[in-house]
């Protein structure tokens, strides 16, 4: 539910995620708490090669391989992004098994134990929630078998994104799209629970 914080601030933030080992996309949608509409919305994508310590310079990757390694290195990441735009919301992708490609489904259960444990070391009582790719697809208007063009297209049409972001809107890569749609998508839902609950 999209409830008033506890203290005077007259904007929230919600940061939507879109899971991957390498590439992680963040989105950070900025709601006016008076009309509950969003007012800004700036989007980036995570490279595990370019954040904090190079992962084969830590010690989950000594200990535990490569893929873990990069793992810590966007949970460092996104951590630092907490910090930096203390979000009242975080809400990412949930995990699908792809028929096509089914082994891509055990990383990226390890990704969103990595999420999870960044969220919690920036606030050990804030929920991370997760939405579901049909869903995300749904709020957006794009079709549930929408590809990354299609999930582009779809933002395009948005009339209340009010992206403001330093890479315009056509030219984001699909991680930072997707990331958008997750944060919008909850908005979306948090928005249309508050007007239930009033009804």
């Amino acid at each position: 539910m999209l409830s008033m914080p506890a203290d005077p601030a007259r904007e929230i933030s919600i940061v939507g995620i879109d899971p991957g080992s390498l590439h992680l996309g963040t989105a950070v949608l900025h709601i006016d708490l008076a009309s509950r509409q969003i007012t800004r919305t700036t989007a980036h994508t995570l490279n595990a090669l370019h954040v904090s310590q190079p992962p084969e310079a830590l010690w989950t990757s000594r200990l535990f391989g490569e893929r873990l390694g990069r793992i810590a290195s966007l949970e460092d990441a996104l951590l630092a992004l907490f910090e930096d735009v203390e979000p009242f919301m975080i809400t990412c992708e949930a995990p699908f098994i792809n028929l096509r490609r089914p082994q891509a489904h055990g990383p990226l259960m390890e990704v969103i134990c990595g999420i999870r444990q960044a969220v919690m070391r920036y606030d050990a009582w804030k929920p991370l929630y997760l939405i579901d790719p049909a869903s995300v697809k749904n709020a957006v208007g794009a079709k549930g078998n929408a590809d990354k063009d299609g999930m582009k297209w779809a933002l395009l049409r948005l009339t209340n994104l009010h992206y403001d972001g330093d890479i315009t809107l056509k030219s984001l890569d699909e991680h930072s799209i997707d990331a958008i749609a997750v944060g919008y998508a909850h908005w979306k839902a948090a928005l249309e629970d508050v007007t239930c609950s009033t009804c």
